[in-house]
């Protein structure tokens, strides 16, 4: 058997086994905290993107909401209300629907206690019907006499609803409802200004349903993760997405009010991408994004 005799040698041995068992111990640490640092990353970027969305979201409401308030506040507006002029509103509005309409909001409508569908600008022809099933907030407008904003199913789409209720000796006459759809034109601008696919999901008290994507029918999140998310909890953990390692967030909405739920899921780690779910009481939402291994911006 080799015996170092050399008491210099035997120093030598120490120090170099001292020193590779700190070197293994420091790479060790560092390899740990880089995950770490990756993480948090990771986590940051998903929480701009989720912050990003949901802002988004919210100046849709509030542009609605303003032109909502403004016609609410139009004298002869209530006239027309008052006296079930309809073609009065046709023609003080007609020319006003068609400017607002390229500019993203195609929905005027018209609803009077608790939540009768009375006039709809974009749609004349179709009114009478009792809307109150589906939309809460009509019937929460028209009753409290407060403006509302919220995402709510319309007659054919998902939107983003704002209302403000035309008052009369402290009465509301009927609410003047501005929709924002909720759907491929929102994903679409999303994606242009955040350079995030995003997707919209419908929820009919069963399933989720994908009504609009610029991503296809990629998800990350389960239907059960949706459910606990959409119900108010929050999830992060790691998941696969088209058999790349993601990163999985959900958490609640801070929108208005009734525009609750949401949740976030991330995707691959060579190319991160997040995925964001928010809902409200019909609707979830998925978006994705790419960012570099590092989860910074890519």
């Amino acid at each position: 058997m080799f015996k170092l005799r050399s008491i210099a040698a035997r120093l030598i041995l120490a120090i170099t086994l001292s020193v590779a068992v700190a070197c293994g111990i420091l790479g060790t640490f560092s390899i740990i905290q880089q995950r770490s640092l990756t993480r948090l990353a990771l986590d940051q970027q998903l929480k701009l993107q989720y912050d990003s969305v949901m802002a988004a979201l919210d100046y849709e409401g509030r542009a609605a909401l303003a032109v909502s308030a403004v016609i609410a506040n139009l004298p002869p507006v209530a006239e027309a209300v008052a006296k079930d002029d309809r073609g009065a509103l046709m023609a003080l509005l007609g020319g006003s629907m068609k400017a607002l309409d390229a500019q993203g909001i195609p929905l005027i409508s018209f609803h009077t206690p608790p939540a009768t569908a009375f006039f709809r600008v974009h749609a004349p022809k179709v009114f009478g019907e009792d809307i109150s099933a589906r939309r809460k907030t009509v019937v929460e407008s028209n009753t409290t006499g407060k403006p509302i904003v919220g995402v709510e199913p319309g007659r054919e789409l998902l939107s983003v609803f704002a209302m403000t209720p035309i008052m009369r000796d402290g009465k509301s006459l009927a609410v003047a409802d501005i929709g924002v759809s909720f759907g491929k034109q929102f994903v679409d601008s999303a994606k242009q200004r955040f350079g995030v696919d995003l997707a919209v999901y419908r929820f009919d008290g069963k399933v989720f349903t994908n009504i609009a994507s610029t991503l296809g029918d990629s998800s990350v999140a389960t239907p059960d993760e949706f459910k606990s998310a959409f119900d108010g909890s929050t999830l992060r953990r790691d998941a696969t997405l088209n058999g790349h390692p993601a990163a999985l967030y959900l958490g609640p909405s801070r929108n208005a009010s009734t525009m609750a739920p949401a949740r976030i899921t991330a995707v691959p780690i060579t190319r991160w991408r997040c995925e964001l779910a928010a809902a409200a009481s019909y609707s979830v939402v998925s978006l994705t994004s790419s960012i570099t291994a590092t989860g910074c911006p890519a």
